[in-house]
């Protein structure tokens, strides 16, 4: 896990960024971190999910592998799909609380990252100690990406609200006859949305979530698209077949 410290020039004047940060993110993330704001652009190659994180808050993600650890759509060093999530954009900065105290939020970096060099790349301070220009403009996408946080959180509780979310299993089969059971995620509760009353599904239309809870189901259908470039890599475990079942914990007794 990243360990954040507050972004000084007096400590971190001498680094660089790599220019291949957004990949060194993604390269070993099997599930890539979106905000409600990024879901339709993210179903274009990937299933939505849900999962909750170990914090008891929820997440939603971009499942890019069927394995811990391993990206699909990182190959030879480059990043293979059309759409890229403010998450591998802003790679290795967050925004964090403020060692004073004060609300507004500074900017952090992850000083471990294997993005950052002393060596080679884009200088993160230029020679009178500034933020370059880059840097300046990653603050900007994380203030502005600090909002659809917020949003986010508020399309959870619409969700648990209007109880449409519901857990998952994925079953895998493999070529080889072995299975394998993916758990702990969760998908958009399709059966409760058909059933929610006009009155109500207009309510999700104005509150802006009608459009990625559709995205979102809609987005199970690459789930066979991951199947296939997962088999078109050699190395890996071929899969057959994919079972997507309601987990036995969600389901009524």
């Amino acid at each position: 896990m990243a360990t954040l410290t507050a972004l000084k020039a007096s400590e971190h004047g001498a680094l660089k960024l790599k220019t291949e940060t957004g990949v060194i993110f993604a390269q070993s993330a099997h599930m890539l971190p979106l905000r409600v704001t990024e879901v339709a652009q993210a179903t274009v190659d990937f299933p939505v999910m849900i999962s909750r994180m170990s914090n008891g808050t929820m997440s939603l993600s971009a499942l890019t592998s069927f394995e811990p650890h391993k990206n699909l759509f990182v190959s030879g060093g480059e990043w293979t799909s059309s759409f890229q999530p403010v998450a591998m954009k802003t790679y290795p900065f967050f925004l964090m609380k403020a060692e004073d105290g004060s609300a507004n939020p500074v900017l952090g970096i992850d000083g471990d990252s294997k993005a950052l060099s002393g060596e080679k790349g884009e200088a993160i301070f230029d020679k009178k100690g500034k933020l370059s220009l880059t840097v300046k403009q990653l603050q900007a996408q994380l203030l502005e990406d600090s909002k659809n946080m917020v949003h986010t959180f508020q399309f959870f509780e619409t969700l648990e609200e209007f109880e449409l979310i519901r857990s998952v299993d994925l079953g895998l089969n493999y070529a080889d006859g072995q299975t394998n059971r993916i758990r702990g995620l969760s998908m958009i509760h399709e059966d409760n949305l058909q059933s929610l009353s006009s009155e109500r599904l207009t309510e999700l239309r104005d509150r802006g979530y009608l459009a990625p809870i559709y995205a979102m189901l809609f987005s199970v259908f690459q789930l066979n698209a991951l199947i296939r470039r997962n088999n078109s890599f050699a190395e890996t475990k071929h899969i057959k077949s994919i079972n997507l079942e309601v987990s036995k914990d969600n389901r009524p007794t």
